[in-house]
């Protein structure tokens, strides 16, 4: 058995699909087919049920997947006690990261690491928490940094920060808001499906009983801070994205005691995966 054949099982496990896995893998779709193959002569017996639209595994390839992935940890793992040998850091780590991470929480930690290990390469994705959970999902990425919640059962998902998201309004903003009952029938300016700060509002909408006027919706935090600051509407926003206009006095938080949402950051890695030393430096930044 070779690790090439591993991996690409791996992946159209993943995918469901040999062409998506071989486009994946830089492979021609026969040779993927030649892998499985391979494979399953080696061990005698049928992982992969074809169909006209997709794969899906048998029993002894739902056994074997499990394997497969203990196995490939354990393959990474010798390359990395292999690595570790040369103490010193280098490469390319790929991070996913949700947009309020991505945009005002990761650029000083990958400073701060990159100071400290000049030889580390970075190549940062950011998206809403849902795509990034994917990347993580699809081996698009190392790790993904979000503030949203996975329920995909090929990623494991660690708490690392707690975050606070507050109401924010304009200084222009015409409409005195001093108790829950002024804030209904208010227009508010949000985040997309799939985004973590969508699901905050989502709950703190539903668990105030707040009607909601009418929604713009936009696909960044920095557009939802101009809209808002431009006296469009209200949001919903972390802390930890308002803190320049809050100094700047652009936005100012709603003065409802005790409205406000409370959230995890987490970093989220590929289930039966071993984080390598790469990762592990990032995690001890970011801990």
């Amino acid at each position: 058995m070779h690790m090439e054949e591993l991996e690409t099982f791996v992946t159209l496990v993943r995918e469901k699909n040999f062409t998506r896995t071989a486009a994946k893998r830089a492979l021609s779709q026969p040779t993927v087919s030649v892998h499985i193959k391979n494979l399953e002569r080696e061990f005698s017996t049928a992982f992969i049920k074809r169909t006209t639209k997709h794969v899906s595994l048998t029993p002894e390839g739902e056994l074997f997947y499990d394997q497969a992935l203990q196995m490939r940890a354990l393959y990474k793992n010798l390359q990395e006690t292999l690595y570790q040998k040369k103490q010193q850091a280098s490469g390319l780590i790929r991070i996913g990261a949700s947009f309020t991470i991505g945009e005002y929480l990761l650029p000083k930690i990958i400073a701060n690491l990159h100071a400290s290990h000049e030889q580390l390469d970075f190549h940062i994705t950011i998206g809403n928490t849902d795509a990034m959970i994917e990347a993580v999902r699809r081996l698009d990425v190392d790790i993904s940094l979000v503030e949203g919640h996975s329920h995909s059962r090929d990623v494991i998902q660690t708490s690392f920060q707690q975050d606070r998201l507050v109401i924010v309004r304009s200084p222009l903003f015409k409409k005195p808001i001093d108790t829950l009952e002024d804030l209904h029938d208010q227009m508010w300016v949000i985040r997309e499906e799939g985004s973590g700060t969508r699901q905050s509002f989502d709950h703190l909408i539903a668990a105030n009983a707040i009607r909601v006027g009418s929604r713009f919706t936009f696909s960044s935090t920095q557009g939802i801070k101009g809209s808002v600051s431009s006296g469009m509407g209200l949001a919903l926003l972390s802390e930890a994205a308002i803190q320049e206009e809050l100094h700047h006095g652009t936005l100012e938080i709603v003065p409802v005691e005790g409205l406000y949402e409370k959230r995890a950051f987490s970093y989220v890695l590929t289930k039966g995966t071993k984080p390598s030393r790469n990762i592990e430096l990032l995690l001890d930044y970011l801990l």
